[in-house]
């Protein structure tokens, strides 16, 4: 009854005491540890040089059904000509396998045609890790030989491909897709408890496997180039084949975001790049921005040239009623692609957008593709075909709110995009000399009349549209540096 007596109190001081001391010794150990990695962020990274042999240039085209190369100039993608390209078109999601997607089964070639005639001009095709080394050190003819004729049946309707090494929740394994099953954390949790898709995002057993794999501990970086080694040989001579996506969407877990970024993210894309030339210098070298859920993270410059940075933007669509966002919720994503871009030295380029069937089903798209149009930049759309509610090919009113005149190729730097879907008006400026490079416009199928105005004087401007080509060509032969092309399409 009532409280402690003296001589208690009394000994409870001691073990209070003892436990301050714990606790100041854990803060301090906290404290030098925080100070040890920030002292080992600040650290300049050194990366390897770019092989110096073969060149780019020793590497002659084969292939790519008349494609020409494609190349970034740190600022834009550029055609051999020196135009300005933008890509714009669709993720084939068909050699992957996790549920939710099509996986096993390649569109058929009127499929690409589709794709074609409704003025794309690329795909970017997922791969998997497992697929190209089911065992380790044991590479995959089969599944390279489907990547091929991926590539060949999108070649052959004139698109590009990009071919993206996917992973998702690290392994099928998990529930996702990537990496082989001999590849992976071992007998760990396979789910976390919590709502999906965060009970696979936080399973213990994708976590430590990426814990693994950046941290280079298993090997499995080397297997990774290895791979992308193999396939990047096959097509060195494809210019069909316009970048290699080095990783997608990369997952920093369980390392803070912007320590991953520098310390870990950039140095693997060094090794991976400074390999990948030695087999295919050609190509363009694309990097993603760090799936950093929004937490503060780092781009860094990595000193090669032929870059591409790539975002994926579903914030807002992800989000609905994605009509009802403010404008600037679609912008903000874009903008700060721009400014990533700029400081990576890279061309930006959106590599995944997309989102499910809502009441507004185009609503949102319009918005969106407005937005890529103020930034003049190029995307693909997740995805052609895919299990479920994402896909294109099966709802065909979102196919026709994305298939939408732009500016494929112009002999200058894009100044403004505009295209007005109601009055089917599309408005491109550009600097730069055209010395009788065409301007090509990509044109869907469904038009087939349009009415030029331009600001150059009428006796300089020449124009044809190219229905087998889905393009509009405009041939500008004045000297002026400053042009505007307004496009009236009907049907």
């Amino acid at each position: 009854m009532g409280g402690p007596s003296g001589e208690q109190r009394g000994r409870s001081r001691p073990g209070c005491r003892r436990g301050c001391g714990c606790c100041g010794g854990c803060l301090l150990a906290l404290l030098a540890l925080a100070l040890g990695l920030l002292i080992y962020a600040l650290v300049p990274n050194r990366y390897p040089p770019l092989p110096a042999a073969p060149t780019a240039q020793s590497v002659p085209a084969a292939g790519g059904h008349g494609l020409p190369w494609l190349h970034s100039d740190g600022r834009m993608i550029v055609d051999p000509e020196g135009r300005e390209v933008l890509l714009r078109g669709m993720d084939v999601v068909s050699l992957l396998h996790p549920a939710g997607t099509a996986g096993g089964r390649l569109p058929a070639p009127a499929a690409f045609a589709t794709m074609a005639a409704d003025g794309f001009d690329v795909i970017r095709a997922p791969i998997t890790w497992a697929g190209i080394e089911p065992r380790p050190g044991r590479f995959s003819a089969p599944y390279l030989a489907r990547i091929r004729e991926l590539v060949d049946r999108a070649a052959a309707a004139g698109l590009y491909t990009v071919l993206d090494l996917h992973d998702l929740d690290w392994s099928r394994r998990y529930g996702g897709d990537g990496a082989p099953a001999w590849a992976t954390a071992g007998p760990l949790p396979t789910s976390f408890p919590a709502p999906p898709p965060w009970d696979r995002h936080l399973a213990p057993g994708v976590l430590a496997s990426y814990g693994i794999f950046w941290a280079d501990w298993g090997g499995w970086q080397r297997d990774v180039i290895a791979s992308w080694r193999y396939v990047a040989r096959a097509f060195a001579r494809d210019p069909a084949v316009c970048a290699f996506d080095l990783w997608n969407e990369p997952h920093p877990f369980p390392a803070p975001p912007g320590l991953f970024a520098k310390k870990l993210l950039l140095p693997f894309e060094a090794r991976l790049i400074t390999s990948l030339a030695t087999v295919a210098p050609r190509q363009m070298w694309m990097t993603e921005q760090t799936l950093d859920f929004g937490l503060p993270t780092y781009v860094g410059r990595l000193p090669y040239p032929n870059q591409v940075f790539s975002s994926h933007v579903f914030a807002t669509l992800l989000d609905p009623p994605w009509d009802l966002h403010p404008a600037a919720e679609y912008a903000s994503p874009l903008r700060l692609l721009e400014a990533q871009a700029r400081t990576a030295h890279a061309a930006p380029w959106v590599g995944e957008f997309g989102g499910p069937p809502s009441r507004g089903a185009t609503t949102w798209i319009d918005r969106e593709l407005g937005e890529f149009d103020r930034f003049e930049m190029g995307w693909a759309y997740w995805a052609w075909s895919q299990v479920g509610s994402w896909s294109a090919a099966t709802h065909p009113a979102r196919l026709r709110a994305l298939a939408r005149p732009y500016p494929r190729a112009v002999p200058g730097t894009l100044t403004a995009v505009r295209f007005d879907p109601a009055a089917r008006r599309l408005t491109v400026a550009f600097t730069g000399r055209s010395g009788g490079r065409p301007t090509l416009v990509a044109v869907p199928a469904r038009f087939t009349r349009y009415r030029l105005t331009t600001s150059d004087p009428a006796g300089a401007v020449t124009s044809r549209l190219e229905p087998r080509r889905h393009l509009l060509a405009i041939v500008i032969q004045d000297r002026d540096r400053r042009h505007t092309l307004v496009v009236t399409l009907r049907p």
